[in-house]
């Protein structure tokens, strides 16, 4: 896990080393442990910077004078092979291919042996290397031979060509900006708002979607004119010309469901791609740990990285005063059961309210709760890991949301469309019924159990041009008009592509590396996914279970009462805290968010009046936002 950077000049070389230093520097916390660089006009130099591990070149602030057409900026987070031989920008022996990576590629010892066959020699134990010679051996076709999670650039001098690539489902993020002079990457907005090249503005259709859906969904952000690259996505860029080619070269396989499969025969499937995706994720030359809840996917997680790690750390968030959000009762007893390496921590507000800065530098962009995720990784971080592997998945492909639920509930609505159309609106459920009976289409149902504000609020809300997002995920995700064998399957695509890939790896990844920590997530694994959409969706909810299949699995590991309880969900107090503890700091954000003019505030007080909490907090953090990013 890393931090990568780099600048394009597009006409002519420039000098702006100091902008890729500014840019490489500012995303330290995601790669404390080493610091390179590389510059190309004719040939490629490379520079050391204040961390760099092996100073056998010149430092970076020396190139101040030099005008480069390319520049290359890496920090790094040492997880697979800790010494200096790891060290990126990372050359070929030849230098006529130079590589920086963001993340891990977990079968890289196996692609390593068939590289070797193939004569390819190495000089490093790293996954780096190997994804920088497989690229020259198989060129773009090497990503389909990855299994892991990654943000990377190569440069191949030989054509004057940059590659740039995202993981399957966008755990590593990759953003960009684009002028008539430069072309600027980065694992992070912020690192590209301070090359002091882009200045950042509103970008109002993206904030829009961030109010929906939690997230503007991508590649939009709610930067104007930056940009993310999808997840599954590569870029090449022809430096001779400029010209940008933009490929997908992986995709979720819907209709793909062997209906021949018994209910054993399934869960083997599961409990076996499960094992090997977490074996793949526990390799490293650091500690490895896991966060553990009370619920199904992390418990299961836990106790089967236990198997393989006995003594590995596995870490709860607790809360003392807030039951309705306390799952340590179930996750103790799941240790106490399988006899695991347990480890508590308790919260509260002021964890917060003293990082609030750096939680709203950290999400980038505003969000509508509170990021529990920087809370643990700051517990992981204090427990001395360095890696942690998460649950994330299991509600999404094994239908553990409400909206999976509510499926033949809106099937319903649509058959009685007609009768439900000519009662009158004297209950808000019979108006509610009414909008949810005129959805055409899946996109738009998913839309509606995953709202936070509708367009109507955003409409009367916002004093900028609107952009309508009732259509949105359709339009994004389901341009192909995919054929989903049910519709249960193509919510469990609408959430991966749409939550997990825009929402959930994202804040995961935000948090963790604040600590300098690598997040990783066994049910993401693309084999695991691809089999677990193999599997029937009469084995996923069965009995009026949900997550049947999951569950199945789960019980020979993980304590009755994971059953029994209460779907909770990774969360923080928040309507407590807005009544409390965090009034003075909404107070004060609600002010100065009304002096700026740019929303209805009659609005902002009818908000406020309505105690919706997430709704509250949406106007908060982009007010922190603004004020962190925007001024």
């Amino acid at each position: 896990m890393c931090g990568i950077a780099g600048i394009i000049n597009k006409k002519y070389p420039l000098q702006l080393s100091l902008s890729l230093k500014l840019m490489t520097e500012s995303m330290i916390n995601r790669g404390p442990d080493d610091e390179g660089y590389m510059l190309f006009r004719n040939n490629t130099i490379p520079y050391y910077g204040d961390d760099t591990i092996s100073k056998n070149h010149k430092h970076i602030n020396t190139a101040s004078q030099f005008s480069f057409k390319l520049g290359f900026g890496f920090r790094q987070l040492k997880i697979i092979d800790l010494s200096y031989r790891s060290h990126q920008p990372m050359s070929d022996l030849n230098q006529n291919y130079w590589i920086i990576l963001n993340g891990e590629i977990y079968n890289y010892k196996e692609i390593k042996s068939e590289l070797i066959s193939l004569g390819y020699t190495f000089f490093s134990n790293s996954d780096t290397e190997v994804a920088l010679n497989a690229y020259k051996e198989w060129n773009t076709k090497a990503l389909n031979k990855f299994n892991g999670m990654f943000a990377l650039s190569i440069f191949d001098k030989t054509k004057n060509e940059i590659f740039i690539a995202r993981d399957r489902l966008g755990i590593k993020p990759l953003y960009f900006y684009e002028n008539n002079e430069q072309f600027i990457f980065a694992s992070t907005i912020k690192a590209i708002i301070d090359s002091k090249l882009y200045k950042p503005e509103i970008n109002w259709d993206g904030l829009s979607q961030n109010f929906r859906f939690s997230i503007a969904q991508r590649p939009n952000t709610s930067f104007k004119n930056i940009t993310a690259l999808e997840p599954a996505h590569y870029l090449k860029i022809d430096l001779n010309n400029n010209k940008i080619e933009k490929k997908q070269y992986w995709e979720i396989p819907v209709n793909n469901q062997d209906l021949s499969l018994t209910e054993k025969q399934s869960i083997n499937l599961i409990n076996e791609s499960l094992f090997k995706s977490i074996k793949y994720r526990l390799n490293a030359d650091v500690e490895v740990g896991t966060f553990m809840s009370g619920g199904i996917d992390s418990t299961t997680l836990s106790v089967i990285a236990s198997k393989m790690n006995p003594n590995i750390k596995v870490l709860t968030l607790g809360f003392k005063k807030f039951n309705k959000l306390d799952e340590t009762k179930e996750a103790k007893a799941t240790a106490a059961l399988n006899n695991l390496n347990h480890i508590i921590a308790y919260t509260n507000s002021n964890e917060i309210t003293d990082n609030i800065v750096n939680i709203t530098t950290a999400y980038e962009e505003p969000y509508h709760h509170l990021p529990a995720n920087f809370v643990l990784a700051n517990m992981a971080a204090k427990n001395n890991l360095k890696v942690v592997l998460n649950g994330l998945g299991g509600d999404e492909l094994f239908g553990g949301y409400d909206v999976f639920y509510k499926l033949q509930f809106w099937n319903n609505l649509k058959r009685s469309k007609k009768i439900i159309n000519l009662l009158p609106n004297i209950y808000p459920k019979i108006k509610k019924a009414k909008t949810i009976s005129r959805y055409t289409n899946l996109g738009e149902f998913y839309s509606h159990y995953f709202t936070n504000y509708n367009d109507d609020e955003i409409d009367k809300l916002f004093n900028h041009k609107k952009f309508p997002t009732k259509n949105t995920i359709s339009n994004l995700y389901n341009i192909k008009h995919l054929n989903f064998t049910d519709d249960f399957e193509g919510i469990s695509y609408y959430n991966l592509k749409s939550y997990i890939s825009n929402h959930q790896t994202r804040a995961v990844d935000h948090s963790t590396m604040k600590f300098s920590i690598e997040g990783r997530f066994p049910m993401l694994d693309h084999n695991f996914i691809e089999t677990a959409f193999k599997i029937p969706t009469k084995y996923k909810f069965k009995n009026n279970t949900q997550k049947y299949i999951l569950k199945k699995l789960a019980k020979k590991y993980i304590a009755p009462s994971c059953f029994s309880m209460k779907k909770k969900g990774l969360g923080l107090p928040l309507e407590y805290w807005i009544k409390n503890e965090f009034r003075d700091l909404i107070n004060d954000s609600i002010i100065n968010l009304k002096n700026r003019n740019i929303f209805n505030n009659n609005q902002i007080d009818l908000i406020l009046k309505s105690n919706n909490e997430r709704k509250i907090w949406q106007l908060v953090s982009t007010e922190l936002w603004i004020n962190e990013f925007i001024k």
